[in-house]
């Protein structure tokens, strides 16, 4: 019986178990969870934006444009400036004789912006005229950038020395200008004035091999004067240079001492040579001489090694005077 009833019961079939999706899983919880957030948001209303304002060019004038200009410089009226060169006669050092005559003439250009008119003049601005005549107008126009060789007669003056005549320009109203960069600076002649050369009053004998002739001349030495032969300068500012010194005594009215090394030896057969002077016996003794006339002659080396002689030709009161003649080193 009882296998009949377990044959006659069913029984129940087993469910199917879906297989497990973890994809599917993940998808349908983020779905979940961002349907909760929008469900809790209350609404935000949106901002209405106004409407864009569009922009209408306004038509304008087409007006070309003027040209940049470049800085300019103001140009003064009166201006001059060198040539090239300026110094057509007469450069400067230029060696004259005592009144000898001669024209300088000068280059200049204008570089101002005024005309040189004829009532334009040059004119003596400073140092020594040289006999000039102190303005002297333009015998041409002068336009600016063009140049103009300007002349003056001058003459030496008479004593010789280094000499300088500065000179400008003038305009019809008076002013004066010149070169330079504020046209202020005046132009020059500078001339040297030189002795003219006289024959030598006492003959010099000259042979092959004797040194040439470094100074000689006359001069006059009162009283406690120094002279150095070398330069022919009586006291100079150098003491140091001094050959002599011309002092009176008690005995002998003229006692001549020597000075920085110079020494000296009489030479009793005239007027010496060279050689005469370079073997003599020299020393630095004090020399003392009368009133009468001195025959003989008196070879010196100078303080600066040079061989000479001198001669006491005359004497007056406190006043003597030598020749002398000193040898140039070999």
């Amino acid at each position: 019986m009882l296998l009949a009833l377990a044959a006659c019961t069913q029984l129940p079939t087993e469910t199917e178990i879906p297989p497990f999706d973890p994809a599917a899983l993940n998808q349908t919880a983020a779905y979940l969870a961002t349907a909760d957030f929008y469900q809790t948001q209350s609404a935000i209303p949106t901002a209405t934006l106004p409407p864009a304002i569009t922009w209408t060019p306004i038509p304008t004038i087409d007006r070309p444009r003027p040209l940049a200009k470049s800085p300019t410089l103001d140009v003064p009226c009166n201006q001059a400036a060198p040539g090239n060169p300026i110094d057509i006669t007469i450069p400067d050092g230029t060696k004259l004789t005592p009144s000898e005559g001669f024209s300088k003439t000068w280059r200049l250009k204008n570089v101002g912006s005024c005309t040189w008119t004829r009532q334009y003049a040059i004119e003596f601005f400073s140092g020594n005229s040289m006999e000039a005549r102190y303005t002297q107008y333009l015998k041409q126009e002068v336009e600016p950038g063009d140049v103009i060789d300007l002349t003056v007669d001058m003459v030496a003056p008479d004593l010789p020395g280094v000499y300088q005549s500065n000179w400008m320009l003038k305009d019809r109203e008076g002013e004066i200008f010149g070169i330079g960069p504020n046209g202020d600076a005046p132009f020059w002649v500078q001339i040297e004035v030189v002795p003219i050369s006289t024959a030598t009053p006492q003959p010099t004998v000259v042979v092959t091999g004797t040194p040439m002739v470094f100074k000689e001349g006359t001069v006059g030495l009162g009283l406690g004067d120094q002279f150095d032969f070398d330069e022919k300068l009586i006291n100079p500012q150098d003491s140091n240079l001094a050959d002599v010194r011309y002092q009176t005594g008690d005995l002998t009215p003229i006692l001549l001492s020597v000075l920085n090394g110079t020494k000296w030896a009489l030479f009793e057969e005239g007027q010496p040579e060279y050689s005469d002077c370079e073997n003599a016996s020299m020393t630095d003794e004090t020399l003392g001489f009368d009133e009468s006339p001195i025959l003989s002659s008196v070879c010196f080396r100078s303080s600066e090694d040079r061989i000479g002689w001198f001669e006491l030709d005359q004497i007056t009161g406190e006043q003597i005077t030598i020749s002398f003649l000193v040898w140039s080193t070999p």
